[in-house]
């Protein structure tokens, strides 16, 4: 069964004085939060603008500096790359093996490699020069010190077969 509506009046009159309280101090505080949401608008939209004015303004000098000619280089920097010519044709010279390099080149990696190096960029290099330089390299960079020597040693052999057998036949 159901109260009467007539008993529940005071609650209700009570609740609806609550919410009529409760609604007043919400206006009140929307009242007095609205005049800074606007500020805060404001500072935020002209703080935007004032952004998008920079980008603006970064736009149009990065195209005025692309079209702009490159300046003309001074001398300075061109006897500069001149000298950095001439030192790359110095380190791009042919390495001569010396007697010394031969001999350390017997129980060195480091400077079997580099002897191997200069065989295999010669101007008379063969092919079996450039393959045995990457087999050197190969074995040396997986630290495999005894394909390294055989890859070395390879080589004599291979010129030993070579010179015994000719492919062609008179």
């Amino acid at each position: 069964m159901r109260p009467s509506p007539e008993n529940d009046l005071p609650a209700i009159e009570a609740e609806a004085k609550r919410v009529a309280g409760s609604a007043k101090d919400l206006a009140d505080s929307l009242v007095q939060a609205l005049p800074r949401l606007r500020e805060d608008l404001r500072a935020v939209r002209a703080e935007a603008e004032t952004l998008r004015a920079a980008l603006d303004k970064e736009k149009e000098s990065r195209e005025k500096t692309a079209r702009q000619a490159p300046p003309a280089r001074s001398s300075r920097n061109e006897a500069a790359d001149e000298q950095a010519e001439a030192a790359g044709a110095l380190l791009a010279a042919p390495f001569r093996v010396s007697a010394k390099a031969a001999a350390a080149a017997r129980a060195d990696p480091l400077a079997a490699l580099a002897v191997q190096v200069a065989k295999a960029l010669s101007v008379d290099a063969t092919p079996v020069d450039r393959a045995r330089l990457i087999a050197m390299a190969f074995a040396a960079s997986q630290g495999d010190l005894q394909a390294f020597w055989a890859a070395r040693r390879q080589r004599k052999a291979a010129d030993k077969t070579i010179k015994k057998t000719s492919l062609r036949r008179s």
